[in-house]
Parts: structure tokens; C-alpha cells; sequence
């Protein structure tokens, strides 16, 4: 016969040997560290035998066997890994553990394992477990009848179940909103795989789908090669509309992107897109390419052919004053880009540059070609601009307060057909405030800007036979008063602050033989009422010399909430206006602009702009933002109408009126809606409508959006288009564009 086990037992309620006597009822725990997992004679430590820390509330060692059994409150840790149980046997010759009774592991992933009863060998790190339920890092659960813990990290489970989706607080019992059911699941810690044999997707408790095969990354991978989720889509004019992107992954710093996609009424397209970090920089290069339907107008020719664009950006730092880039965007057709939305801009901008920063100083070197996609205008005129040095500073006070500043420029364009230009600009700027004892704030500005130019004739229709060297110099000085006068309320304050600026200058300035290529674009507000120049570029300046005159008031909470309003004038008492006929300054008394803000609180956000002809009362602009955003609800609208201005490349008055929607329904439910109207010469047409219905959740995402576009250009048609978003965690989804 074996001789009897001889035990050494720790008992919390008391013990009879003497030397636990002092600590008497008052212990609940005993610690021991045990140096069991090291085999016997062993001379290193590794990380496969490291020690062993046993908490338990009872703990009995059998010295002959080398059995330790601990129960009451188990914790076992040993390495990263810690084992929770109501009892735990640990078997030091065999190295293995055997726990049960509300068995959890915590993994060095983050990953939590329950189960009833679970047999571990060589340090926790394999072995065997019944009724195994896990919490993955995510959230996410697994559950299976038994699992078993091998030696090349996998846990292979039998009669398994996975879902994201939590679990219903009501009813816990009740099958969540999607699961995968599979006869064998086999989680690769190593790959960070899951896998699925004989797999069977329910929703609500209800199969749906099967499958022999199915694996997905486990929720610790962010970024993966393989299948996205796909693209799906019904248009009125492209006609049904499957894509299937593909990502692949070379390294860390690399990876490509793949999607072909059918239009089923219009041929199909390759999209692809690359991506690349360096250590200084980064790379990302989309290209397309379809064979699609031609058309002559809005007819078809029944004949296909190659069409494509590219979008290439890159971004490098040189060193700590210099970086370097690109942009490149082209398209084959001017219509393609919109035919297909993959990209609705109308102008296609390329740029190569560098640039430089140190301390108040900012350099750059710019060389830009465009691509005009509007139907008004001709590509021939669209210019190329090789190179555009541009050089500025602002100084340091001077002993008096002033701040001076230079903003240089070098430029040269040129165009197929029409005028070309090389012009070499500088402005000298100086600035000099003061503000009295009463509290009278005083500005004197000064600017000098002196411009070179080498242009074909403006007046000749500009063939580029007939160039010619002009220049200019044009002083301007201004001096502005301000007086804010503040009055304190009981939770607020008033200012009222008039504003008068005097600006002298000579007439003229803007001769036929300088060019204006820089300064087209222009529109009179409370933003450039004070500025020296009114012209945001230096090809054009603001001659003469004038009176200007303007009062702000507003109401400031101690909460935050505010109320602002400026309104102002100006009076050209000496040369001619520089300004087109109803640019709202072709008349020495201009036209009265005005600028009003409220907000009351972060929720409430009121805009107001307008521009008033003092002589006939009439508005020739207004423009009106609505935005509140409070719980549930978010609501934005944006109204504008402008009168027809010859400046302009569009005829006629233009109005127009945007709204937008967006309310939660419930926590899950989102609606959103979008409509633009245009409201131009009386009409009251939908140029583009969307009405959208989400449902999220922490395992799914599913859309469903109804589109209407009103637009005709060439080939592109009014169009209606339904589109679903359908998207499980871990799984991918479907997503409509």
C-alpha cells in the first residue's frame, strides 16, 4: 500500500498549529509564492517555468505527490495569464492544472475564457475546456460545447457560436440581432484568424445563410488583406450597379485597394488605389479606368470606349524648414468624373510645390495646372501657371508699435489659346496701432505695391504675338478710428463701437495692359469694407480714395451666448471706381452691407449677410444660415440670392435654398433628409434631393438612401437612385456609393 498523503493545511477560521495562532479569525487570505513550476534540479529560469502566485482562501499541499489543491476565492497567476476558480488542483510533476466551479482565464490579449471545468498544461497555455463562453477584446462572444487549447496557440471548439451583438438586457435568453453557428470553430491566435466549417448565419434566431467555409479576422486586427464589402447600387441611368473591392496589404507602410465594378446600362469600371508612408512622408495614388458607353449629347452612340482619371497626392518633409509635394488630378472626359459620382468638383487641380517655414518667414514654389470640367468655359483658356515664387514676412515692433510686412511674388502663365503673362509683384505693408487713455483705438495703415508685368496685348484679343512690358507703383495709406463703448448688465454685456476709415490713394492704377487673372472673382461685404485692397489678388487694386463707415453692436452673455451686427457704407470722394457694374462699388456711394450673428447658445447658430443699393432699397444679396443641433435633433438651412452682375460668368438673378434634417429617432434609428432647391428667374426646381434611414448598432449597420438629381450636362441625365448599406462586424458588409 501507498503511505498516506502527508498534507499542510492552511485553514482561514483557525488552525491548531501554534505558530498560525496569532493571526487567528482576522485571516481571509493566504499568499504563497511557490516556486513549483520550476522542475526539480532546474538551474534557469524561462519564460515557459516561471513562479507560480497562488491566492486562495484554503489551501492543502501533498508533499508526496507534489499536488497542490487550493479552494475558496482561487486566483492563480503565473507569467500574463491569470486563472480565476472556485478550486484548483496543480499537479507540480505533471505540470497541469485542473480548475473548476466558475473558471474565468484572463488571456494577454485581453481576452476572458469561462467555462465549468478546464484541464491547462505548460503554463496555461493549453489544454482542454467544456462549455467554454469567451469574451473577445471587443466585446464580442464565443461559446462552444467543449474547446480544446493547443500547443500552436488555437483554440479548436465544437458546436460553436460567435456574435458581436450584445445580448438583450430584458431577456438574455433571447437569440441576439445576428450569430454564426458552426459545427467546428477554430480560433488562430497566431494568424488572428476565426474559422468556420459548416457555418450558418441567423438573424433574430433565424438562419439566413449557410456556408461550408467561412473565416474572418479576430477583433484585435485592424488591417487586413481581402474581399471589402461590396458595392451595390440601381440607378435610372446607369442601371444596376455591382462593385467588389479587394485590399491587399504588403507590409505596415504599403498597402493597394482594387474594386471593379459593372453599371449594367453603361459598361463597367476599374477603380485602384495605392497608399505608402515613408519615414518622411506618404504616398496615395487613385487611378480609374473604364470601358463605358460613348454618347453624342444625351444619345447613345451604341459604341464603347476607354475612359479613366487619376488623383495623385504626395507629401514630404526635406527637413525642419522644408517639405515638398504633389498633387495630380486629370480626368479624359469632362463629363466622366459626375457621370459615375466619382468626384463631382468642377475644376481638377495640379500642383507641384515646395515650401518652407522659419520663424515669421514663409516661402513657396508653385507650379499649377488645371482642368476646367464647366460647360461655360473653353479648355483652351484655362491657363498653366510655371512657376509661382511667393515670398512673405511680418516683422517685429518696431520702437513705435508699428508691424511691417512683405508679401513678394513671381509668377509666369500661360494658355493654348489667349493671353499669356509674367509678372513680378511686391507689397510693402506697415501697420502702426494706438489706443488713447479714453479708450480710442486708432490704426495707420500704409502699402506700397509695385508690379512688373510682360503680357501679350489685352486689346488685340491676346494671340501672344503682341506682348508688351508694362508696370506700376501704387501707394495707399489709410488711418481707422474705433470707439467700443461697453455698458455691463446684470448677466451680460452691450458694445457699441462706430468705426470710420479714411483711405487715400491715386486714381487709376489698373491700366488695359495689366491683366487680371488673379482678381476676378470678387464680392463686396463687411469682410473687405476697412481693407486697403479690396481685391483678394494683386492684378487689380482699389483706386481712388474714400470715406468708410460702419457701426457694430453687440450682446455678450456670461454663458457664452452672443449677439452681433455690423452694417456699413463707403463714399469714393476722389477717382474712378475699379469695380464692374453691380459689383455693389461701381457708384461713389456704395452699396450698405451688413452682417448679423446670433447665438444664443452652442445648440442655436443664426447668419444673416446682406448687400442693400441705397437708391432703390432692393437686395442684391441676401444670404441667410439657420443651424440648431440639440439632442436628437439637427437641423441646418442655407438660403442665398445674388442679382446679376457682370462679373460674374453666369447670367441672371441666382437664388438658391439648402435643407437639411437629421434626427434620431431612437438610439439605433437615424433619418436623415436633404434637399436643394433652386429658385432662380421665379422657378422652384429640386436640383438634388436625398431622404436616408440608418439603423446602427455595436455589430451591424444597415441604409437604405433614395437619391434624385435633376442635372443635365452632355451625357449626364436628371437620374433616381436607390441605394442600401448593409455592413456586419467582422464580416464586412454591402455599401452602396
Amino acid at each position: 500500500m501507498r503511505p498516506a498523503p502527508q498534507h499542510r493545511r492552511v485553514d482561514p477560521v483557525g488552525d491548531s498549529r501554534p505558530w498560525w495562532s496569532p493571526w487567528g479569525p482576522a485571516l481571509k487570505m493566504v499568499v504563497l509564492t511557490l516556486l513549483i513550476a520550476l522542475p526539480a534540479g532546474a538551474q534557469d529560469v524561462d519564460v515557459e517555468n516561471t513562479p507560480v502566485l497562488l491566492v486562495a482562501d484554503e489551501l492543502i499541499y501533498d508533499e508526496s505527490l507534489g499536488v497542490v489543491t487550493a479552494r475558496g476565492n482561487v486566483e492563480l497567476n503565473q507569467g500574463s495569464r491569470v486563472l480565476l476558480a472556485d478550486t484548483v488542483t496543480y499537479n507540480r510533476k505533471a505540470n497541469s492544472v485542473t480548475a473548476s466551479g466558475k473558471v474565468s482565464l484572463l488571456e494577454p490579449t485581453g481576452e476572458v475564457l469561462f467555462t465549468d471545468y478546464a484541464e491547462l498544461n505548460n503554463a496555461l497555455k493549453t489544454g482542454f475546456i467544456k462549455n467554454l463562453r469567451a469574451l473577445l477584446t471587443d466585446g464580442s462572444r464565443l461559446a462552444a460545447a467543449q474547446a480544446e487549447r493547443t500547443a500552436d496557440e488555437r483554440k479548436v471548439m465544437e458546436r460553436a457560436v460567435f456574435s458581436p451583438c450584445n445580448l438583450c438586457k430584458e431577456d438574455p435568453e433571447r437569440a441576439p440581432l445576428w450569430q454564426i453557428k458552426a459545427v467546428k470553430v477554430v480560433h488562430d491566435e497566431r494568424a488572428k484568424d476565426i474559422i468556420y466549417t459548416n457555418a450558418t448565419l441567423e438573424m433574430f434566431g433565424v438562419p439566413v445563410l449557410y456556408t461550408p467555409y467561412l473565416s474572418h479576422p479576430d477583433p484585435t486586427v485592424d488591417r487586413r488583406s481581402g474581399l471589402l464589402a461590396p458595392t451595390l447600387g440601381v440607378s435610372g441611368n446607369l442601371g444596376a450597379i455591382y462593385g467588389q473591392p479587394y485590399h491587399y496589404v504588403f507590409d505596415r507602410s504599403r498597402d493597394v485597394t482594387i474594386e471593379p465594378t459593372v453599371y449594367t446600362a453603361e459598361g463597367s469600371i476599374l477603380q485602384g488605389e495605392y497608399r505608402q508612408r515613408f519615414g518622411n512622408g506618404e504616398i496615395n495614388l487613385k487611378a480609374t479606368g473604364g470601358w463605358v458607353d460613348q454618347h453624342d449629347g444625351s444619345n447613345e452612340t451604341g459604341e464603347r470606349d476607354l475612359e479613366g482619371s487619376a488623383d495623385f497626392e504626395g507629401r514630404f518633409a526635406l527637413n525642419r524648414t522644408w517639405r515638398s509635394g504633389f498633387d495630380f488630378e486629370q480626368s479624359s472626359e469632362r463629363t466622366y468624373l459626375r457621370r459615375f459620382r466619382l468626384g463631382g468638383e468642377d475644376v481638377l487641380t495640379s500642383r507641384l510645390f515646395a515650401e518652407g517655414f522659419r520663424g515669421r518667414n514663409y516661402t513657396a514654389i508653385n507650379a499649377y495646372k488645371w482642368q476646367d470640367l464647366r460647360a461655360s468655359t473653353n479648355p483652351d483658356d484655362t491657363p498653366t501657371v510655371l512657376p509661382m515664387a511667393e515670398y512673405h514676412h511680418v516683422g517685429r515692433p518696431d520702437p513705435y508699435g508699428g508691424r511691417s510686412s512683405i508679401d513678394a511674388s513671381v509668377l509666369s502663365l500661360t494658355r493654348d489659346a489667349g493671353s499669356d503673362s509674367q509678372r513680378a509683384s511686391m507689397v510693402y505693408g506697415w501697420a502702426l496701432p494706438h489706443t488713447t487713455a479714453g479708450g480710442e483705438v486708432y490704426t495707420l495703415n500704409a502699402r506700397l505695391q509695385t508690379d512688373g508685368y510682360l503680357a501679350s496685348d489685352q486689346t488685340s484679343g491676346g494671340t501672344g504675338d503682341n506682348s508688351e512690358a508694362t508696370g506700376r507703383v501704387f501707394p495707399q495709406v489709410g488711418l481707422k478710428w474705433q470707439y467700443p463703448l461697453a455698458r455691463r448688465g446684470s448677466s451680460y454685456t452691450q458694445v457699441v463701437e462706430p468705426i470710420i476709415g479714411v483711405v487715400a490713394g491715386p486714381r487709376g492704377g489698373n491700366p488695359d495692359e495689366i491683366p487680371n487673372e488673379d482678381s476676378r472673382s470678387f464680392e463686396f461685404d463687411t469682410t473687405n469694407l476697412f481693407r486697403l485692397n479690396r481685391f483678394e489678388g494683386v492684378d487689380q487694386v482699389t483706386s481712388g480714395s474714400r470715406v468708410n463707415y460702419a457701426l457694430r453692436t453687440g450682446v455678450y452673455g456670461d454663458g457664452g451666448g452672443q449677439t452681433e451686427v455690423l452694417v456699413g457704407q463707403s463714399f469714393r470722394f476722389y477717382g474712378n471706381g475699379a469695380f464692374d457694374k453691380g459689383s455693389g462699388l461701381d457708384d461713389d456711394l456704395s452699396d450698405i452691407v451688413g452682417a448679423i450673428t446670433v447665438r444664443p447658445r452652442d445648440a442655436l447658430d443664426f447668419r444673416y449677410r446682406f448687400r442693400l443699393d441705397p437708391a432703390s432699397g432692393s437686395l442684391n444679396r441676401n444670404e441667410v444660415g439657420f443651424g440648431y443641433n440639440y439632442g436628437r435633433f439637427a437641423f441646418l438651412a442655407d438660403y442665398v440670392q445674388l442679382d446679376e452682375s457682370v462679373s460674374s460668368d453666369l447670367a441672371g438673378d441666382r437664388e438658391q435654398i439648402e435643407l437639411t434634417l437629421h434626427t434620431r429617432l431612437t438610439d439605433n434609428w437615424n433619418l436623415l433628409t436633404n434637399a436643394i432647391h433652386d429658385l432662380s428667374d421665379g422657378e422652384n426646381r429640386l436640383l438634388r434631393g436625398k431622404i436616408g434611414l440608418t439603423y446602427t448598432d455595436e455589430c451591424l449597420l444597415f441604409g437604405v438612401d433614395f437619391e434624385r438629381s435633376d442635372i443635365s450636362d452632355e451625357d449626364i441625365e436628371p437620374d433616381d437612385r436607390v441605394m442600401f448599406r448593409i455592413v456586419f462586424k467582422h464580416l464586412g458588409g454591402v455599401e452602396s456609393k
